[in-house]
């Protein structure tokens, strides 16, 4: 049963990546040609989506941890699709903000269960590995996303969209018969319509997140990292379309350009995470070393962004905030992951989650403002000073359980 728990950890986060891939070539780029959203209401679209998971990340955790986790991967994957397949049937502003909401309720009910499922399948000291493996295969499933996203698009911008969502609604119904689920007990019957099992199994998660200084941290960190990455994730495309400009002596059109960026940036963060799966190890203190470079190094790379003048330099610091995003949440998640026991393991990750959509709920707008005011390289330099309180707060306290 472990090595097909393996492989449909492995499955699944391909297909998905794949998927999501296809559709994020060209959504971003839907919403500002196709909608004619500007930098605020851009920032807007993920302000409602992390605002909707901040609401939804811990009810839909302690339901995986009481009924199934497998179910919640499921369901999860399936209001992915749903969610692309919504914003392009409304096309609108307001529907691009109500498709936030399905969008966010897929993203939950994966975002603690799946960590949660395989390590119940695996164990605690087998998953880092596979996380790291996963991370280089994801690589590879955006670089074959990228390309049927861009070839999609040839038929018009909503069509990554409409393939990439159906295709995320039929995986959900494959994953429901390959996926095991041995290493997780549900509740008894007699206990799944009491609140106070929810509330008992959210108690314990919260008490268990107390005790710790290190997860109070680290959900800290979550939050100030949330925070710098909603103004990158929702703007970047604008910044070289609008201030920059696109390379006109290929003759491609955006999509191209953009689905050129990302296969590059996908073969970057696949050398990134070969990297750091050498230099990573099971002890605490390399761990954390890791981070802070690596957080470090992302907010010197939103300054260089928010300067860059030419396309060459902007490109170069897009692939290095590439690289390191990348890196950074497999090591993250297998560090998180050691700290916490299976009972409350899938609500736990869900706090941390709720952390960083919070912490982009708070620093979206504010950011987006700042672009609307003030242009949108100021925008990336607010977002870089985002990330200095972390390196602050990473250096004071030792981070080990």
């Amino acid at each position: 049963m472990q090595q097909q728990a393996r492989l449909s950890y492995l499955v699944l986060s391909f297909s998905t990546r794949l998927m999501l891939s296809c559709i994020f070539t060209a959504s971003m780029l839907y919403r500002i040609q196709v909608l004619g959203l500007d930098p605020l209401q851009l920032v807007l679209v993920g302000t409602v989506l992390e605002a909707a998971a901040f609401g939804l990340e811990i009810p839909t955790g302690v339901v995986a941890d009481i009924y199934s986790r497998r179910l919640s991967v499921v369901l999860g994957v399936a209001f992915l699709g749903l969610g692309a397949l919504s914003e392009v049937w409304l096309g609108s502003f307001v529907g691009s903000l109500l498709a936030q909401v399905v969008w966010s309720l897929g993203y939950s009910l994966m975002s603690g269960a799946t960590e949660a499922w395989i390590t119940d399948e695996l164990g605690v000291e087998a998953v880092e590995a596979l996380f790291l493996k996963a991370a280089q295969l994801n690589s590879i499933a955006s670089l074959v996303g990228i390309g049927v996203g861009i070839g999609l698009a040839r038929f018009g911008l909503a069509w990554p969209m409409i393939s990439g969502g159906a295709a995320l609604v039929g995986l959900a119904f494959w994953m429901r018969w390959l996926m095991p689920e041995t290493g997780f007990a549900p509740a008894a019957a007699a206990e799944r319509q009491s609140w106070g099992r929810f509330g008992a199994t959210l108690s314990h998660g919260w008490q268990a997140v107390r005790i710790q200084p290190l997860l109070i941290s680290l959900m800290l960190i979550s939050a100030i990292a949330g925070a710098a990455s909603e103004g990158y994730d929702r703007l970047w495309e604008a910044h070289l379309l609008t201030n920059i400009g696109l390379p006109t002596w290929l003759n491609w059109q955006p999509v191209t350009w953009f689905g050129a960026i990302a296969a590059l940036g996908t073969l970057a963060s696949l050398l990134a995470v070969s990297v750091i799966k050498r230099l990573a190890s099971n002890t605490s203190e390399r761990s954390m070393l890791l981070l802070r470079w690596q957080y470090g190094l992302l907010a010197a790379g939103l300054l260089g962004l928010a300067f860059a003048q030419q396309f060459a330099v902007a490109l170069f610091w897009i692939m290095l905030i590439r690289m390191l995003r990348q890196s950074i949440q497999p090591l993250y998640s297998a560090w998180l992951n050691r700290l916490i026991e299976s009972r409350s393991r899938a609500t736990i990750i869900s706090m941390d989650s709720q952390a960083d959509a919070f912490g982009q709920i708070l620093g979206g707008p504010i950011i987006g403002l700042i672009a609307s005011r003030m242009g949108l390289p100021a925008a990336f330099v607010a977002a870089s000073c985002c990330l200095w309180p972390m390196l602050v707060l990473l250096r004071r306290r030792q981070l080990t359980k």
